[in-house]
């Protein structure tokens, strides 16, 4: 087997929105640059997005929504949203404001009250920058996974990765900018820090996102975040459902925070109020539910609408068509005997129901265990149901410590002291690493539990460390 070996400025690992994004900018600014994928094509799981990019309007905002991220992080997400819009802009990349249809045919006007929103088609955002990078001088390499991160003492200077035809190939680089998309793709890592019943998860993601860029860097003594634990996703149908890629969106129930979510046992296990987005109603029922919950809801629910993710009863008609678990009955009782038959304890169901009815009816619902602290509303009028979910992974919130520039920082050295999350209360002090930076979600600590958007980090932060590897490298 004969090696490869190339030179280049900056090479850029992963080609979904961040890598991509980062690619384009190094051109600009005269680099040398080369961007390996893993996978069969660019684009990452922005490919399989709806494309909407937002964060929220103010770093006060984000702060109040998502209180254990990094707040300088979150304030260069949120402060350099706009700008990076204008970027795609002058890239030729049309930006468009809300509302916007998607692709299961609803319009959206924000994901969330107090966003800073705009939306891209991911196939044509994915060819323009691909063609922007090679048009630069640039390369991008599809079936080209990197193995690991070459050093020279404490400083990164390339990488080892393996060719379309499995190939050697070295790439000495003054600057290795990771984005891998997380480590949602790796059984063994979502079984280390997110949950062991990931037989119970569907990956709400593209298969490749595998935690390269994380075990890289941790074998050059990168620092991780906190929030390991936690990641961005959402409830879909359960099996038997058929879950497929080009299905995700409209498999998506959306709904579960103006429901009744309970385990297999009949009984609440969160406060499914407690995001509008219902991305910790996904984690804990990963993490509190074994991965199978029941959402339930009447009739008067069945007839609404999710914000403006479209009407409820035709999510649940989709989800039934695609061969989702979905009980209905015109009766208490029989309602009782259903959940029985789909394998859910129904008497214990029916006095959770009973419980929850009385206490969100006298607006007492934040005294339940666990508590009910929005949307109470009682679950009265027939017919009854209950739809099957298990939890899909989209990305990973925890990853690697970084910067506001995006260098990755090294847990062996200080003296810089970082920000630590709520549930982390040791004092942390490091430098970066020389050579390594992240974008996107192999970042961690953006979003800790609660979520503020994946694409604004990718889109804002590619740039960014991108622009800290060059300024590096020139000084």
């Amino acid at each position: 087997m004969t090696t490869e070996i190339r030179q280049r400025d900056v090479v850029i690992v992963g080609a979904g929105m961040a890598g991509l994004v980062a690619g384009v900018r190094a051109t600009e600014l005269g680099a040398d640059v080369c961007v390996l994928e893993k996978g069969t094509r660019p684009g990452g799981s922005m490919y399989l997005s709806a494309g909407l990019i937002w964060s929220y309007e103010t770093i006060d905002d984000a702060r109040e929504n998502v209180p254990r991220g990094d707040p300088e992080l979150q304030r260069t997400i949120v402060e350099g949203l706009d700008p990076a819009f204008d970027w795609l802009e002058s890239l030729g990349v049309t930006v468009r404001e809300p509302p916007v249809e998607l692709p299961t045919g609803e319009t959206v006007v924000a994901p969330t009250p107090g966003a800073n929103c705009g939306k891209i088609e991911p196939e044509a955002f994915t060819d323009r920058l691909r063609t922007r990078i090679e048009d630069g001088g640039g390369e991008v390499l599809v079936e080209t996974p990197m193995r690991s991160l070459r050093t020279d003492g404490n400083t990164v200077v390339g990488v080892d990765a393996t060719t379309a035809d499995g190939e050697d190939l070295e790439i000495e680089a003054d600057a290795v900018v990771l984005a891998t998309g997380g480590f949602q793709g790796n059984e063994r890592l979502l079984q280390e820090y997110v949950t062991p019943a990931i037989e119970n998860l569907w990956l709400r993601a593209n298969p490749w996102s595998t935690g390269d860029g994380l075990t890289a860097a941790r074998d050059v003594g990168a620092k991780t975040t906190g929030g390991m634990e936690t990641f961005y996703g959402h409830n879909l149908a359960a099996p038997p459902a058929n879950v497929t890629p080009d299905r995700y969106l409209e498999l998506t129930q959306y709904y579960g925070p103006f429901a009744v979510a309970i385990d297999e046992r009949g009984e609440r296990f969160t406060d499914e109020s407690e995001s509008d987005l219902e991305h910790t109603l996904a984690q804990d029922t990963a993490h509190e539910a074994d991965g199978r919950a029941y959402y339930v809801f009447d009739s008067d629910l069945y007839d609404d609408e999710v914000f403006s993710m479209g009407h409820i009863g035709t999510i649940v008609e989709r989800s039934a068509d695609r061969g989702a678990e979905v009980v209905r009955a015109d009766s208490l009782e029989a309602f009782e005997e259903k959940l029985y038959a789909a394998g859910v304890d129904g008497t214990n169901a029916v006095e959770t129901l009973d419980e929850y009815n009385e206490a969100v009816r006298t607006g007492c619902g934040d005294r339940l265990d666990p508590p009910r602290t929005d949307y109470q509303r009682p679950v009265d009028t027939p017919p009854f149901y209950a739809v099957a979910v298990q939890p899909g992974i989209t990305f990973t919130m925890g990853g690697l410590h970084v910067d506001e520039g995006g260098r990755v920082l090294d847990e062996r050295r200080s003296p810089s002291t970082l920000f630590v999350d709520e549930g982390h209360d040791e004092s942390v002090e490091c430098e970066p690493i020389a050579g390594l930076y992240a974008a996107g979600v192999d970042i961690g600590n953006v979003n800790n539990r609660h979520y503020m958007g994946g694409l604004a980090n990718a889109l804002v932060m590619g740039r960014r460390a991108v622009e800290s590897a060059v300024d590096d490298r020139v000084e």
